[in-house]
């Protein structure tokens, strides 16, 4: 099934600011170690079945310990569910085992759904069927998502103002004057591109139509090139997921042409072509 855009948009977020991960741990009332940074990790968590055992986002925190300065101190997995889906509750374990057994450290689960109700839905607690083993998902719905109308906090986090923004923007033109303003303080680069998130979000509400009249007045030079390299990306991880599902071994330079390709139509054409091949250079023949 292919990644929607609004899936790897909240995954970019997290992706960009781990650490913006850790303070929902600890909003949840989770202890997290004092740790001196935050680095993303595989989130490859199996041996076979790859597509079933992949997470969106997995970070490790790394700190000091009589070891090692920088030692794997905890890790944390993070999920973005759109819709309920009962297979996340037999796969959410095996993810929490798998990267707690690989890197021997504590490892949390983060969920984070944009809407309410799926929300409430997956806080529920899994049974694994051990006494006394159970599993409760640390969910983030727009409920938990801070309302962020400081501007100042959006230029020192504008992952979280996107997500603020996402949450709250359809009825509060305040979050979105702040997501605005403290957007005008970063790298227009990275500007663009959280506004592109914020406007993709927001799409079909009256926020977003409010966020397009901001924009109209600014030097932001947003397009739809944004949503298509986005989608061009999901496509991307994917194939990749395929061609290990098939058991094809993909080397750096395939994965790296694969990766680097903005042509939605050549990559799913790479795609419908992975069931009758067996190494990875018949992919690419013409």
């Amino acid at each position: 099934m292919a990644i929607s855009p609004e899936h790897q948009i909240y995954t970019e977020l997290f992706s960009d600011s781990p650490d913006m991960a850790v303070e929902f741990l600890r909003g949840l009332g989770v202890e997290v170690p004092d740790y001196r940074r935050s680095e993303i990790t595989s989130c490859d968590l199996g041996h076979v079945d790859p597509v079933e055992r992949r997470s969106d986002v997995a970070i490790m925190l790394r700190g000091p310990s009589p070891e090692d300065p920088f030692d794997k101190l905890m890790g944390v997995i993070v999920e973005v569910q759109r819709d309920e889906s009962e297979r996340k509750r037999f796969t959410w374990p095996e993810y929490l085992a798998c990267l707690r057994s690989r890197h021997e450290c504590p490892v949390s689960l983060l969920v984070i759904c944009p809407r309410q109700s799926v929300a409430d839905w997956y806080a529920e607690p899994i049974a694994l069927g051990h006494p006394g083993f159970v599993l409760h998902p640390l969910v983030v719905g727009p409920s938990d998502i801070p309302i962020v109308t400081d501007p100042a906090t959006v230029a020192e986090s504008p992952t979280l103002g996107v997500l603020s923004a996402a949450a709250h923007g359809a009825g509060r033109s305040d979050v979105l004057d702040a997501l605005h303003t403290g957007l005008s303080g970063i790298a227009p680069e990275q500007a663009t591109k959280y506004i592109g998130y914020s406007l993709h979000l927001l799409s079909d509400t009256n926020g977003q139509k409010a966020l397009e009249k901001l924009m109209m007045a600014d030097t932001f030079e947003y397009t739809s090139a944004w949503t298509e390299s986005l989608e061009a990306k999901g496509e991307a991880k994917m194939l990749l997921r395929i061609l290990r599902a098939q058991g094809v071994e993909v080397t750096e330079d395939a994965r790296e042409r694969i990766t680097g390709c903005q042509d939605l139509t050549q990559l799913e054409a790479w795609a419908d072509r992975v069931p009758s091949i067996t190494s990875i250079d018949q992919l690419f023949d013409e």
